[in-house]
């Protein structure tokens, strides 16, 4: 018994000369390193220092166009393209023709129009004739009333049957029996879709056969988590980069933050305006989206600064020269080279932002 506790207490010698001897000692949280080590010269010390940073969030977003500026030209009736007034590029202005068609329907309908107001001024002479006759005492009052329920409902047939024209962008000023139908654009913009044959005939329910569309600004509808809506507002600034120029900033401007949460994804749409006057920006084309926040003082410091432990961040403060104390911190990930310090070490502290790995346990 007494050789094995011989053994015992010389063992624990030999493990605390070992340790004595070592460049790197450890105690508890506290770790030494010996002067003129050379473990010393790969350690880089830095001190703590708040500043202004944003940290914001990331998310996916869709570019689109702006509404109210993509128009799809479709035939309103059926017939036969007779000629064509634009190609795949040019640009137009709110009202200019696209294409001409010739259809049957359209000719019915203009007919209906001129009807309804041949119509209608007829009726309108009959009530003021009647106005004048009724005042002179050879109408009853009964007949000028008559006159005037014919008279208003001439008018609002004649109303509806111009409504009916206007809405497929017919000027009824310049009508006239017979004519063809001049499709025109509803907006001012470029041609960006052209599928137009002068002399092929389509129906009313075809595909569009040409897209307008003023691209010289888009939006991009970015998806925004539930975690992250009070920390955006519209008029804010946005950053879009896009997998053509992953490393180029777009901005952009928070236009519109959605009111309607998505119950699957527990997200809304929050649309942005983004300049796109060099077209680089395609509806269609997916992007990531940088939300910055306006910005705090903050303690920020290089990724390299960070030791892992299971499940616990930490780093080494420095207490003097060649002395170093583990001290656990609350952090999130900004980028790949930084990390934000939510908690656990204070401004003007040394800290090692580079070359912890040597000291580490």
């Amino acid at each position: 018994m007494l050789a094995g506790l011989l053994i015992l207490l010389a063992s624990c010698k030999q493990n605390n000369t070992a340790q004595e001897s070592a460049e790197v000692q450890y105690r508890g949280d506290t770790i030494i390193v010996k002067e003129n080590s050379p473990i010393l010269g790969q350690i880089v010390i830095g001190k703590v220092q708040s500043r202004d940073f944003s940290a914001g969030f990331r998310t996916v977003g869709t570019i689109r166009p702006v509404s109210g500026k993509y128009a799809e030209i479709a035939p309103p009736f059926s017939g036969r393209i007779t000629k064509t007034f634009v190609e795949l590029g040019k640009k137009v202005s709110a009202g200019s023709p696209v294409f001409e068609l010739s259809s049957s329907e359209f000719f019915e309908a203009a007919k209906a129009y001129f009807a309804a107001q041949s119509a209608n001024e007829l009726a309108q002479t009959s009530y003021n004739r009647q106005k004048e006759l009724e005042a002179n005492g050879v109408a009853s009052k009964k007949e000028l009333e008559q006159a005037r329920n014919e008279a208003n409902i001439a008018a609002r047939e004649w109303e509806q049957a111009k409504a009916t024209m206007q809405i497929f962008n017919i000027d009824v000023n310049s009508l006239q029996m017979g004519q063809a139908l001049k499709v025109v654009s509803p907006i001012a913009g470029e041609v960006v879709k052209y599928d137009i044959t002068i002399g092929s005939y389509v129906r009313e329910d075809t595909e569009p056969l040409a897209v307008i569309a003023d691209l010289t600004t888009v939006w991009v509808t970015a998806l925004v988590k539930e975690r992250n809506f009070g920390t955006i507002k519209k008029g804010e600034q946005v950053e879009v980069f896009t997998d053509t120029h992953p490393d180029k900033a777009i901005p952009g401007t928070i236009y519109h933050v959605g009111e309607m949460l998505d119950v699957e994804t527990r997200s809304l749409d929050v649309i942005i305006a983004c300049d796109n006057t060099d077209r680089q920006l395609k509806p269609g084309m997916f992007c990531k989206v940088h939300f910055l926040n306006s910005p705090t003082k903050a303690i920020v410091l290089p990724a390299t600064a960070i030791m892992q432990e299971q499940e616990n961040d930490y780093v080494l403060i420095e207490a003097s020269k060649g002395k170093y104390l583990r001290r656990k911190v609350q952090t999130e990930t900004v980028s790949m080279e930084e990390v934000l310090i939510l908690s656990g070490i204070d401004e003007g502290e040394n800290v090692v932002v580079k070359g912890g790995i040597f000291l580490n346990m």
